[in-house]
Protein backbone atom coordinates (compact mmCIF):
# COMPACT_ATOMS: atom_id res chain seq x y z
CA UNK A 1 0.00 0.00 0.00
CA UNK A 2 1.35 3.19 -1.03
CA UNK A 3 2.12 5.87 1.56
CA UNK A 4 -0.69 8.58 2.17
CA UNK A 5 1.57 11.68 0.43
CA UNK A 6 1.97 9.22 -2.71
CA UNK A 7 -1.85 8.76 -3.42
CA UNK A 8 -3.76 11.28 -5.61
CA UNK A 9 -6.58 13.49 -4.05
CA UNK A 10 -9.74 13.35 -5.01
CA UNK A 11 -8.97 16.99 -6.15
CA UNK A 12 -5.85 15.96 -8.63
CA UNK A 13 -7.90 12.78 -9.76
CA UNK A 14 -10.97 15.20 -10.52
CA UNK A 15 -8.60 17.44 -12.54
CA UNK A 16 -6.69 15.02 -14.46
CA UNK A 17 -10.07 13.63 -16.00
CA UNK A 18 -11.50 16.99 -16.35
CA UNK A 19 -8.49 17.74 -18.69
CA UNK A 20 -8.21 14.15 -19.95
CA UNK A 21 -11.64 14.41 -21.75
CA UNK A 22 -11.01 17.76 -22.78
CA UNK A 23 -7.56 16.60 -24.51
CA UNK A 24 -9.35 13.43 -25.89
CA UNK A 25 -12.78 15.46 -27.77
CA UNK A 26 -9.90 17.55 -29.10
CA UNK A 27 -7.82 14.78 -30.66
CA UNK A 28 -10.55 13.44 -31.97
CA UNK A 29 -11.77 16.25 -33.62
CA UNK A 30 -8.04 16.33 -35.78
CA UNK A 31 -8.21 12.57 -35.96
CA UNK A 32 -11.45 12.87 -38.19
CA UNK A 33 -11.04 15.75 -39.88
CA UNK A 34 -10.26 15.04 -43.47
CA UNK A 35 -6.61 15.74 -44.55
CA UNK A 36 -4.46 17.82 -44.80
CA UNK A 37 -5.94 18.81 -41.51
CA UNK A 38 -6.52 15.42 -39.73
CA UNK A 39 -6.13 11.75 -40.15
CA UNK A 40 -9.55 11.14 -41.94
CA UNK A 41 -10.99 8.55 -39.52
CA UNK A 42 -14.74 8.67 -39.48
CA UNK A 43 -16.73 10.26 -37.25
CA UNK A 44 -17.77 7.20 -34.98
CA UNK A 45 -18.98 7.41 -31.73
CA UNK A 46 -15.69 4.92 -29.92
CA UNK A 47 -15.79 6.33 -26.55
CA UNK A 48 -17.91 7.93 -23.81
CA UNK A 49 -15.58 10.32 -22.74
CA UNK A 50 -16.94 12.14 -26.35
CA UNK A 51 -20.82 12.66 -25.33
CA UNK A 52 -21.54 11.27 -22.08
CA UNK A 53 -22.22 13.74 -19.45
CA UNK A 54 -21.80 11.85 -15.92
CA UNK A 55 -19.58 9.22 -14.34
CA UNK A 56 -18.58 7.55 -11.47
CA UNK A 57 -15.31 7.77 -10.04
CA UNK A 58 -14.13 5.53 -6.99
CA UNK A 59 -10.67 5.88 -5.73
CA UNK A 60 -9.42 2.96 -3.73
CA UNK A 61 -6.34 2.92 -1.62
CA UNK A 62 -4.32 1.07 -4.76
CA UNK A 63 -6.74 1.89 -7.62
CA UNK A 64 -9.22 3.93 -9.68
CA UNK A 65 -12.65 2.82 -10.95
CA UNK A 66 -14.69 5.00 -13.56
CA UNK A 67 -17.97 4.11 -14.66
CA UNK A 68 -20.31 5.69 -17.20
CA UNK A 69 -23.52 6.76 -15.31
CA UNK A 70 -26.00 5.37 -18.04
CA UNK A 71 -29.42 4.16 -18.20
CA UNK A 72 -30.16 0.42 -18.37
CA UNK A 73 -30.93 -1.56 -22.13
CA UNK A 74 -34.76 -1.20 -22.06
CA UNK A 75 -35.76 -4.82 -21.39
CA UNK A 76 -35.48 -7.24 -18.66
CA UNK A 77 -31.77 -8.11 -19.32
CA UNK A 78 -31.33 -9.86 -16.22
CA UNK A 79 -34.14 -12.73 -17.05
CA UNK A 80 -33.23 -12.60 -20.51
CA UNK A 81 -31.50 -11.27 -23.40
CA UNK A 82 -27.83 -9.59 -21.32
CA UNK A 83 -25.46 -9.58 -22.15
CA UNK A 84 -24.48 -10.50 -18.32
CA UNK A 85 -22.81 -12.61 -15.72
CA UNK A 86 -25.18 -14.39 -13.20
CA UNK A 87 -23.56 -15.03 -9.56
CA UNK A 88 -25.45 -18.50 -8.22
CA UNK A 89 -24.44 -21.13 -6.20
CA UNK A 90 -24.89 -24.78 -5.95
CA UNK A 91 -28.15 -25.39 -5.36
CA UNK A 92 -29.52 -22.05 -7.42
CA UNK A 93 -30.53 -19.49 -6.07
CA UNK A 94 -32.67 -17.95 -8.70
CA UNK A 95 -36.66 -17.28 -7.96
CA UNK A 96 -38.82 -19.63 -9.16
CA UNK A 97 -41.12 -17.38 -10.66
CA UNK A 98 -38.06 -16.49 -12.92
CA UNK A 99 -37.47 -20.15 -14.16
CA UNK A 100 -41.03 -20.12 -14.74
CA UNK A 101 -40.85 -17.35 -17.03
CA UNK A 102 -37.71 -18.63 -19.20
CA UNK A 103 -39.85 -22.17 -19.54
CA UNK A 104 -43.20 -20.26 -20.36
CA UNK A 105 -41.61 -18.30 -23.01
CA UNK A 106 -39.46 -21.71 -24.35
CA UNK A 107 -35.95 -20.36 -23.55
CA UNK A 108 -35.30 -23.18 -21.31
CA UNK A 109 -32.12 -25.15 -22.67
CA UNK A 110 -31.61 -22.19 -24.73
CA UNK A 111 -28.75 -19.53 -24.83
CA UNK A 112 -30.44 -16.21 -23.07
CA UNK A 113 -27.31 -14.04 -23.41
CA UNK A 114 -26.81 -14.61 -19.75
CA UNK A 115 -23.90 -16.78 -18.58
CA UNK A 116 -24.02 -18.80 -15.34
CA UNK A 117 -21.12 -18.61 -12.84
CA UNK A 118 -20.68 -20.46 -9.88
CA UNK A 119 -19.34 -19.86 -6.56
CA UNK A 120 -17.01 -22.25 -5.21
CA UNK A 121 -17.01 -20.07 -1.76
CA UNK A 122 -18.70 -18.56 1.04
CA UNK A 123 -19.80 -14.94 -0.88
CA UNK A 124 -20.12 -11.98 2.44
CA UNK A 125 -23.40 -10.78 2.48
CA UNK A 126 -21.90 -6.97 1.45
CA UNK A 127 -20.45 -8.69 -1.22
CA UNK A 128 -23.54 -10.49 -2.25
CA UNK A 129 -25.58 -7.76 -2.31
CA UNK A 130 -23.18 -5.57 -4.04
CA UNK A 131 -22.86 -2.90 -1.40
CA UNK A 132 -19.27 -0.17 -1.80
CA UNK A 133 -18.67 -0.18 1.89
CA UNK A 134 -15.80 2.17 4.10
CA UNK A 135 -16.63 5.18 1.95
CA UNK A 136 -14.62 8.53 3.54
CA UNK A 137 -15.80 11.36 1.29
CA UNK A 138 -17.98 11.84 -1.46
CA UNK A 139 -18.47 14.56 -4.13
CA UNK A 140 -19.96 15.54 -7.23
CA UNK A 141 -18.13 18.58 -9.37
CA UNK A 142 -19.80 19.77 -13.05
CA UNK A 143 -17.74 20.79 -15.40
CA UNK A 144 -19.62 23.33 -17.43
CA UNK A 145 -17.39 23.64 -20.48
CA UNK A 146 -17.72 19.91 -21.03
CA UNK A 147 -20.92 19.47 -19.47
CA UNK A 148 -19.22 16.43 -17.88
CA UNK A 149 -20.30 15.73 -13.75
CA UNK A 150 -17.88 13.59 -11.89
CA UNK A 151 -19.44 11.77 -8.81
CA UNK A 152 -15.91 10.95 -6.74
CA UNK A 153 -16.38 8.67 -3.84
CA UNK A 154 -12.95 7.72 -1.60
CA UNK A 155 -13.04 4.35 -0.20
CA UNK A 156 -10.56 2.92 2.25
CA UNK A 157 -10.42 -0.41 0.69
CA UNK A 158 -8.07 -2.17 -2.27
CA UNK A 159 -9.00 -1.83 -5.22
CA UNK A 160 -9.81 -5.85 -5.28
CA UNK A 161 -12.03 -5.33 -2.79
CA UNK A 162 -13.75 -2.41 -4.52
CA UNK A 163 -14.66 -4.31 -8.05
CA UNK A 164 -15.66 -7.41 -6.30
CA UNK A 165 -18.20 -5.61 -3.91
CA UNK A 166 -19.19 -3.84 -7.09
CA UNK A 167 -19.83 -6.71 -9.31
CA UNK A 168 -21.21 -9.11 -6.87
CA UNK A 169 -18.23 -11.41 -6.35
CA UNK A 170 -18.34 -11.76 -10.23
CA UNK A 171 -14.68 -10.17 -10.36
CA UNK A 172 -12.39 -11.68 -7.68
CA UNK A 173 -14.41 -14.74 -5.94
CA UNK A 174 -15.71 -16.77 -9.17
CA UNK A 175 -13.45 -15.38 -11.83
CA UNK A 176 -10.07 -14.45 -12.18
CA UNK A 177 -9.50 -11.70 -14.18
CA UNK A 178 -6.13 -10.39 -13.83
CA UNK A 179 -7.26 -7.14 -12.64
CA UNK A 180 -4.10 -4.30 -13.12
CA UNK A 181 -2.00 -3.55 -10.06
CA UNK A 182 0.15 -1.46 -8.77
CA UNK A 183 3.07 -3.55 -11.30
CA UNK A 184 0.96 -2.51 -14.53
CA UNK A 185 1.62 0.26 -17.09
CA UNK A 186 0.41 3.36 -16.24
CA UNK A 187 -2.99 4.19 -18.02
CA UNK A 188 -3.80 0.46 -19.25
CA UNK A 189 -7.21 -0.65 -17.84
CA UNK A 190 -9.11 -3.13 -17.69
CA UNK A 191 -12.43 -2.79 -19.40
CA UNK A 192 -15.79 -3.74 -19.36
CA UNK A 193 -18.37 -2.73 -21.79
CA UNK A 194 -22.02 -3.57 -22.11
CA UNK A 195 -22.49 -6.45 -19.41
CA UNK A 196 -24.68 -6.59 -16.78
CA UNK A 197 -23.94 -8.15 -13.45
CA UNK A 198 -26.40 -9.54 -10.80
CA UNK A 199 -26.56 -12.29 -7.98
CA UNK A 200 -29.04 -15.13 -8.74
CA UNK A 201 -31.67 -14.03 -6.58
CA UNK A 202 -31.94 -10.61 -8.19
CA UNK A 203 -31.79 -8.48 -4.31
CA UNK A 204 -29.49 -6.83 -6.93
CA UNK A 205 -28.02 -5.29 -10.30
CA UNK A 206 -25.41 -3.10 -12.39
CA UNK A 207 -24.93 -3.15 -15.82
CA UNK A 208 -22.00 -1.36 -16.75
CA UNK A 209 -22.08 0.23 -20.49
CA UNK A 210 -18.34 1.18 -20.10
CA UNK A 211 -15.95 0.22 -16.95
CA UNK A 212 -12.17 0.91 -16.57
CA UNK A 213 -10.06 -0.75 -13.74
CA UNK A 214 -6.88 1.29 -13.53
CA UNK A 215 -4.84 -0.58 -10.74
CA UNK A 216 -2.58 2.27 -9.02
CA UNK A 217 -3.65 5.02 -7.47
CA UNK A 218 -0.33 7.23 -6.99
CA UNK A 219 0.09 10.67 -8.67
CA UNK A 220 2.55 9.71 -10.65
CA UNK A 221 0.30 7.80 -13.02
CA UNK A 222 -2.27 10.23 -12.79
CA UNK A 223 0.13 13.41 -13.65
CA UNK A 224 -1.37 16.04 -15.97
CA UNK A 225 2.42 15.50 -18.29
CA UNK A 226 1.33 12.25 -19.42
CA UNK A 227 -2.68 13.09 -20.29
CA UNK A 228 -1.27 14.00 -24.17
CA UNK A 229 0.61 10.20 -24.35
CA UNK A 230 -2.45 8.68 -22.89
CA UNK A 231 -4.90 10.18 -25.13
CA UNK A 232 -2.90 9.27 -28.10
CA UNK A 233 -2.61 5.53 -27.33
CA UNK A 234 -6.48 5.70 -25.84
CA UNK A 235 -7.71 7.19 -29.63
CA UNK A 236 -5.69 4.15 -31.54
CA UNK A 237 -6.98 1.75 -29.27
CA UNK A 238 -10.76 2.74 -29.46
CA UNK A 239 -10.51 3.77 -33.42
CA UNK A 240 -8.74 0.13 -34.13
CA UNK A 241 -11.48 -1.64 -31.57
CA UNK A 242 -14.23 0.37 -33.41
CA UNK A 243 -13.06 -0.30 -36.96
CA UNK A 244 -12.41 -4.08 -36.22
CA UNK A 245 -16.33 -4.31 -35.75
CA UNK A 246 -17.81 -2.23 -37.63
CA UNK A 247 -20.85 -3.88 -37.73
CA UNK A 248 -21.95 -3.01 -34.10
CA UNK A 249 -22.49 -6.15 -32.80
CA UNK A 250 -24.48 -5.82 -29.53
CA UNK A 251 -22.62 -8.59 -27.63
CA UNK A 252 -20.56 -7.27 -23.76
CA UNK A 253 -16.92 -6.84 -23.60
CA UNK A 254 -14.10 -8.01 -20.96
CA UNK A 255 -10.21 -7.54 -21.37
CA UNK A 256 -8.25 -9.31 -19.50
CA UNK A 257 -4.67 -7.40 -19.32
CA UNK A 258 -2.63 -6.26 -22.20
CA UNK A 259 -3.90 -7.30 -25.70
CA UNK A 260 -3.01 -6.41 -28.77
CA UNK A 261 -5.52 -8.35 -30.95
CA UNK A 262 -7.22 -4.71 -31.99
CA UNK A 263 -3.96 -4.64 -34.05
CA UNK A 264 -4.20 -7.20 -36.17
CA UNK A 265 -8.39 -7.22 -36.22
CA UNK A 266 -7.59 -3.68 -37.84
CA UNK A 267 -5.35 -4.95 -40.43
CA UNK A 268 -7.43 -7.32 -41.54
CA UNK A 269 -10.43 -4.76 -42.22
CA UNK A 270 -7.81 -2.95 -44.38
CA UNK A 271 -7.00 -6.13 -46.19
CA UNK A 272 -10.76 -7.23 -46.64
CA UNK A 273 -11.17 -3.56 -48.29
CA UNK A 274 -8.52 -4.32 -50.77
CA UNK A 275 -9.83 -7.35 -51.96
CA UNK A 276 -13.31 -6.06 -52.01
CA UNK A 277 -11.92 -3.62 -54.39
CA UNK A 278 -10.00 -5.67 -56.56
CA UNK A 279 -13.42 -8.02 -57.35
CA UNK A 280 -15.40 -4.60 -58.03
CA UNK A 281 -12.83 -4.07 -60.61
CA UNK A 282 -12.88 -7.13 -62.21
CA UNK A 283 -16.66 -6.78 -62.28
CA UNK A 284 -16.63 -3.54 -63.50
CA UNK A 285 -14.26 -4.43 -66.23
CA UNK A 286 -15.67 -8.23 -67.02
CA UNK A 287 -19.30 -8.01 -66.06
CA UNK A 288 -21.05 -4.86 -66.28
CA UNK A 289 -23.63 -5.99 -69.00
CA UNK A 290 -25.11 -8.15 -66.83
CA UNK A 291 -28.13 -7.92 -64.44
CA UNK A 292 -27.56 -6.26 -61.33
CA UNK A 293 -28.12 -9.89 -59.09
CA UNK A 294 -23.94 -9.76 -60.34
CA UNK A 295 -23.31 -6.30 -58.46
CA UNK A 296 -26.22 -7.65 -55.76
CA UNK A 297 -24.17 -10.79 -54.74
CA UNK A 298 -20.95 -8.66 -54.93
CA UNK A 299 -21.97 -6.17 -52.42
CA UNK A 300 -23.25 -9.24 -50.56
CA UNK A 301 -19.96 -10.22 -50.30
CA UNK A 302 -18.07 -7.77 -49.71
CA UNK A 303 -20.61 -5.58 -47.81
CA UNK A 304 -17.50 -2.97 -46.86
CA UNK A 305 -17.99 -1.64 -50.69
CA UNK A 306 -21.57 -0.22 -50.04
CA UNK A 307 -20.35 1.33 -46.70
CA UNK A 308 -16.78 1.19 -44.52
CA UNK A 309 -18.59 2.29 -42.04
CA UNK A 310 -22.01 0.53 -41.63
CA UNK A 311 -23.58 -2.50 -41.23
CA UNK A 312 -25.03 -4.08 -44.52
CA UNK A 313 -28.30 -5.86 -44.36
CA UNK A 314 -29.14 -7.63 -47.51
CA UNK A 315 -33.21 -7.69 -48.80
CA UNK A 316 -34.76 -7.15 -45.58
CA UNK A 317 -38.32 -7.79 -46.03
CA UNK A 318 -40.69 -4.95 -44.14
CA UNK A 319 -43.95 -6.46 -44.17
CA UNK A 320 -47.60 -4.58 -44.03
CA UNK A 321 -49.53 -6.07 -41.13
CA UNK A 322 -52.29 -8.69 -41.77
CA UNK A 323 -54.70 -7.81 -44.06
CA UNK A 324 -53.16 -4.47 -45.11
CA UNK A 325 -51.51 -4.05 -48.13
CA UNK A 326 -49.38 -1.24 -49.46
CA UNK A 327 -50.58 1.17 -52.16
CA UNK A 328 -49.96 -0.93 -55.11
CA UNK A 329 -50.47 -3.97 -53.73
CA UNK A 330 -47.51 -5.39 -51.98
CA UNK A 331 -47.46 -7.70 -49.36
CA UNK A 332 -44.28 -6.50 -48.30
CA UNK A 333 -41.04 -4.17 -49.27
CA UNK A 334 -37.60 -5.09 -49.81
CA UNK A 335 -34.62 -2.96 -50.29
CA UNK A 336 -31.53 -4.35 -51.59
CA UNK A 337 -29.55 -3.52 -48.58
CA UNK A 338 -30.08 -0.70 -45.58
CA UNK A 339 -27.18 0.48 -44.04
CA UNK A 340 -26.96 0.53 -40.06
CA UNK A 341 -24.30 3.15 -38.31
CA UNK A 342 -23.47 3.45 -35.00
CA UNK A 343 -25.77 6.98 -34.41
CA UNK A 344 -29.07 5.20 -35.41
CA UNK A 345 -29.09 6.50 -38.77
CA UNK A 346 -29.93 4.76 -41.54
CA UNK A 347 -29.51 4.61 -45.49
CA UNK A 348 -31.72 2.73 -48.10
CA UNK A 349 -30.06 1.26 -51.00
CA UNK A 350 -31.93 0.08 -54.35
CA UNK A 351 -29.78 -1.33 -56.95
CA UNK A 352 -30.22 -0.96 -60.89
CA UNK A 353 -28.73 -3.10 -63.90
CA UNK A 354 -24.84 -1.10 -64.79
CA UNK A 355 -26.14 -1.29 -68.12
CA UNK A 356 -28.61 0.56 -68.15
CA UNK A 357 -28.63 3.97 -69.19
CA UNK A 358 -29.76 7.22 -67.41
CA UNK A 359 -30.65 9.83 -69.93
CA UNK A 360 -32.61 9.73 -73.28
CA UNK A 361 -31.77 11.78 -76.73
CA UNK A 362 -33.64 14.71 -75.47
CA UNK A 363 -31.64 14.54 -72.35
CA UNK A 364 -34.82 13.94 -69.91
CA UNK A 365 -34.09 11.23 -67.05
CA UNK A 366 -35.47 7.73 -68.49
CA UNK A 367 -37.74 5.91 -67.37
CA UNK A 368 -36.38 3.35 -65.78
CA UNK A 369 -34.29 6.24 -63.35
CA UNK A 370 -38.08 6.78 -62.56
CA UNK A 371 -38.91 3.51 -61.68
CA UNK A 372 -36.32 2.71 -59.20
CA UNK A 373 -36.45 5.98 -57.10
CA UNK A 374 -40.36 4.94 -57.13
CA UNK A 375 -39.30 1.86 -54.97
CA UNK A 376 -37.11 4.18 -52.39
CA UNK A 377 -40.79 6.66 -52.31
CA UNK A 378 -42.43 3.31 -51.30
CA UNK A 379 -39.90 2.59 -48.21
CA UNK A 380 -40.20 6.29 -46.97
CA UNK A 381 -43.80 5.86 -47.21
CA UNK A 382 -43.50 2.29 -45.44
CA UNK A 383 -41.65 3.88 -42.38
CA UNK A 384 -43.64 7.06 -41.85
CA UNK A 385 -46.68 4.79 -42.01
CA UNK A 386 -45.69 2.03 -40.26
CA UNK A 387 -42.31 2.56 -37.87
CA UNK A 388 -44.07 0.65 -35.18
CA UNK A 389 -43.46 -2.38 -36.88
CA UNK A 390 -40.18 -1.90 -37.55
CA UNK A 391 -38.42 0.25 -34.20
CA UNK A 392 -36.47 -2.77 -32.86
CA UNK A 393 -35.00 -3.35 -36.07
CA UNK A 394 -34.17 0.03 -37.02
CA UNK A 395 -34.78 2.11 -33.97
CA UNK A 396 -34.66 5.68 -35.17
CA UNK A 397 -35.36 4.90 -38.80
CA UNK A 398 -38.18 7.20 -39.28
CA UNK A 399 -36.29 10.52 -38.27
CA UNK A 400 -32.65 9.62 -39.69
CA UNK A 401 -32.47 7.89 -43.07
CA UNK A 402 -31.33 8.49 -46.44
CA UNK A 403 -32.28 7.13 -49.96
CA UNK A 404 -29.88 5.98 -52.85
CA UNK A 405 -30.13 4.56 -55.86
CA UNK A 406 -27.10 3.07 -57.79
CA UNK A 407 -27.10 1.85 -61.53
CA UNK A 408 -25.59 2.52 -64.87
CA UNK A 409 -21.99 3.37 -65.43
CA UNK A 410 -19.79 7.09 -65.27
CA UNK A 411 -19.76 6.78 -68.92
CA UNK A 412 -20.81 9.04 -71.99
CA UNK A 413 -22.88 6.84 -73.61
CA UNK A 414 -24.92 5.94 -70.25
CA UNK A 415 -25.61 10.10 -69.91
CA UNK A 416 -26.00 10.18 -73.86
CA UNK A 417 -23.27 13.11 -74.01
CA UNK A 418 -24.12 15.26 -70.88
CA UNK A 419 -21.06 17.48 -70.27
CA UNK A 420 -21.16 17.22 -66.53
CA UNK A 421 -22.98 14.17 -64.91
CA UNK A 422 -22.61 14.88 -61.68
CA UNK A 423 -24.18 18.56 -61.89
CA UNK A 424 -26.82 16.58 -64.15
CA UNK A 425 -27.28 13.96 -61.05
CA UNK A 426 -27.98 16.91 -59.08
CA UNK A 427 -31.11 17.72 -61.17
CA UNK A 428 -32.53 14.11 -60.94
CA UNK A 429 -32.28 13.71 -57.09
CA UNK A 430 -34.02 17.43 -57.06
CA UNK A 431 -36.61 16.49 -59.56
CA UNK A 432 -37.30 13.28 -58.02
CA UNK A 433 -36.40 13.69 -53.84
CA UNK A 434 -34.44 10.73 -53.54
CA UNK A 435 -31.27 11.17 -51.46
CA UNK A 436 -28.12 10.15 -53.62
CA UNK A 437 -28.00 8.71 -56.60
CA UNK A 438 -24.75 6.64 -57.85
CA UNK A 439 -23.30 5.02 -60.44
CA UNK A 440 -21.11 1.91 -60.00
CA UNK A 441 -18.05 3.79 -61.20
CA UNK A 442 -19.39 6.41 -58.05
CA UNK A 443 -19.30 3.94 -55.74
CA UNK A 444 -15.51 2.31 -56.78
CA UNK A 445 -14.03 5.31 -56.52
CA UNK A 446 -15.74 5.90 -52.98
CA UNK A 447 -14.06 2.37 -52.00
CA UNK A 448 -11.14 3.54 -53.32
CA UNK A 449 -11.01 6.85 -51.42
CA UNK A 450 -11.63 5.56 -48.04
CA UNK A 451 -8.69 3.06 -48.71
CA UNK A 452 -6.28 5.57 -49.25
CA UNK A 453 -7.57 7.84 -46.76
CA UNK A 454 -7.43 5.24 -43.90
CA UNK A 455 -4.14 3.89 -45.30
CA UNK A 456 -2.18 6.95 -47.22
CA UNK A 457 -1.82 4.11 -50.05
CA UNK A 458 -3.66 3.75 -53.13
CA UNK A 459 -5.53 0.48 -53.64
CA UNK A 460 -3.75 0.66 -57.12
CA UNK A 461 -0.27 0.36 -56.14
CA UNK A 462 -0.30 -2.80 -53.85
Amino acid sequence: MLGESLVVTIAELQSFIFDYISEYRSSYERYTSLPPEGAGYPKHAISPFLSSKEFEVYLANDGVLINEVAVEPDYQWYIAGGPALKVDFEPTRTPKEVTQIIKDHGFEGKPIGISRIVAKEHIPSAVWKGRVKHISNETSVKNSDLDVTLRITKVETSLKQLVCNFTFGAYGIVLDTYLPDQNSSFGEPHITENIGFFPADLNNRRFFKYLEIYGTSDKAAWDKRIISIRVLHDLRRDFAKKLSNPNGDKGGLMSFGKNNQWVENYSNRLGQLKIAIDDFKHTLMFQSHETENVFHELIEKHPILLDVYGHCESKPKLRYPQGELSPIGKVYLEPDFIVSYSDQSYKLVELERASKNVVTKQGQPRAEVGQAIFQTAEWVHYIREHYGLIRSRYPGIHTKYKTSVIMSRSTQASFNGVADMNRYKELVIQQFAVDEILTYDDLFDRACTAYTILTGLSPHSI
